[in-house]
């Protein structure tokens, strides 16, 4: 429907930031077209996003976009010329493998969601320009990439609760493959086939992943409540246990909650608790 999609674009035009739920749907036809965010309004604002004409100025807090023109939001001295898509493509996949330090096609092209024979494409072409480097990794069935930039650091202090979205385990092949994790977000799971619960996070400890934790902020009690954590196979718990406490006891403080609290569920549970009561 071209007319309600003009439409829509005149409404944000005259009204400034807007979010799909202030705006109409087409006469005579459901709002609703099915998902969590499947209302015409929200396709329809999503469709002048990626078109270019909206750019998000912000979020509310329950995370819902709040679309503007790309004008409004973005200044002209920030907008850049157009490219061509081959030669975007291989920046995209350049950052990416600058992000990875060394990853497989399958890795790199999911870094921006990048259809596999694109990906496969381009990167045989940077390849050829000595832009990225064919490498083999052991225990890998396929070739990685490596960036020339890339530098093998003498050692890694992380020590980080990973989102969910957090590159490290987004794309769950990767982690399966560098740190023998396997991880999904249980949000989605029914409650009864869950294994770790509903929010777990991976906790990232040096070049490892170390643990998860299942962690909510109830922020009416003021309480950081983790109701189950896990070691993962071969992590030391005398180790792993003060460092997540502290990492938490930081989310804590972050989100303006008085304490922590471990439950008893997980093979982490004991001793996170009382590393913080210590």
């Amino acid at each position: 429907d071209p007319d309600y999609l003009e439409r829509m674009l005149r409404e944000v035009k005259a009204r400034g930031p807007v979010c799909a739920g202030d705006l109409p749907g087409p006469e005579g036809a459901p709002r609703r077209i099915g998902g969590w965010w499947g209302t015409i309004p929200k396709v329809a604002l999503e469709a002048h996003f990626a078109a270019g004409r909206l750019a998000v100025a912000g979020r509310k807090p329950d995370f819902t976009r709040v679309y503007d023109l790309t004008e409004r939001v973005v200044p002209a001295t920030s907008r850049r010329r157009r490219v061509a898509p081959g030669r975007a493509r291989r920046e995209l996949l350049r950052i990416a493998a600058r992000a990875h330090g060394v990853g497989s096609a399958a890795d790199l092209a999911d870094y921006y969601r990048m259809p596999m024979s694109e990906a496969r494409r381009h990167l045989a072409e940077l390849v050829a320009g000595g832009e990225l480097r064919e490498v083999a990794v052991e225990g890998w069935r396929e070739p990685a990439y490596l960036s020339p930039t890339a530098r093998v650091p003498r050692r890694i202090d992380a020590a980080a609760l990973l989102s969910p979205f957090d590159p490290v385990v987004w794309h769950r092949p990767r982690g399966q493959r560098l740190f023998d994790f396997d991880y999904r977000l249980e949000i989605f799971v029914p409650e009864a086939k869950r294994r770790w619960g509903t929010y777990v996070l991976p906790f990232l400890m040096g070049d490892r992943l170390v643990a998860r934790v299942d962690a909510r902020a109830e922020r009416r009690g003021g309480i950081l409540r983790v109701p189950a954590a896990f070691l993962e196979r071969g992590a030391d718990p005398d180790v792993v246990a003060p460092a997540l406490a502290a990492e938490l006891r930081s989310w804590s403080d972050w989100l303006d909650l008085g304490e922590v609290r471990v439950g008893r569920r997980g093979s982490l549970a004991r001793a996170l608790a009382e590393a913080l009561r210590g």
